[in-house]
């Protein structure tokens, strides 16, 4: 079973990497600057198996040190399951990727940009206290991110390059 559980996760986190195909789409939603559209991209290299891509553009930030960077989520649904992954990208000003949050599901992924701060609502998710809500500040780009669940308790997500 351990077994099983590890592999899962290798294959979680490894499907969130930005190939150089996948790099295209993310640019080719930025260059659209659609804040809050999200744009589906089929991946599936067979015509029976799911692999959508969800990309939606968030939006900009800037950090107190004038730096400039586009936020935008990535959701993927795989699988004969639906599994669902979701990731937190972040692109330079030039449209070169920066880096990224590898969080659980597409459940955590933030609901909108407002004024240089990410916002996350528990709304889809049954097992955490759907009234908290957890805001993220980007003055500085931090190095993890928690978001909460139920009072103090929440998952720590870090910022991986």
């Amino acid at each position: 079973m351990m077994k099983f559980v590890i592999g899962f996760i290798f294959l979680c986190l490894s499907s969130v990497d930005v190939s150089p195909q996948k790099e295209d789409i993310v640019v080719s939603v930025i260059l659209k600057n659609v804040i809050g559209k999200s744009f589906t991209f089929n991946q599936s290299d067979r015509k029976d198996y799911l692999n959508d891509v969800i990309i939606t553009y968030l939006g900009k930030v800037e950090t107190k040190n004038k730096s400039k960077y586009h936020i935008l989520t990535w959701g993927r649904i795989w699988g004969p399951n639906r599994h669902t992954t979701g990731t937190i990208l972040l692109y330079d000003y030039k449209k070169r990727y920066f880096g990224k949050y590898v969080l659980g599901a597409i459940n955590d992924l933030p609901v909108k940009l407002d004024c240089n701060k990410l916002i996350f609502d528990n709304k889809q998710k049954i097992d955490c206290d759907q009234s908290i809500m957890t805001t993220i500040d980007f003055e500085t780009i931090p190095k993890d991110i928690f978001l909460k669940c139920n009072g103090d308790q929440g998952d720590i997500y870090e910022l991986s390059f």
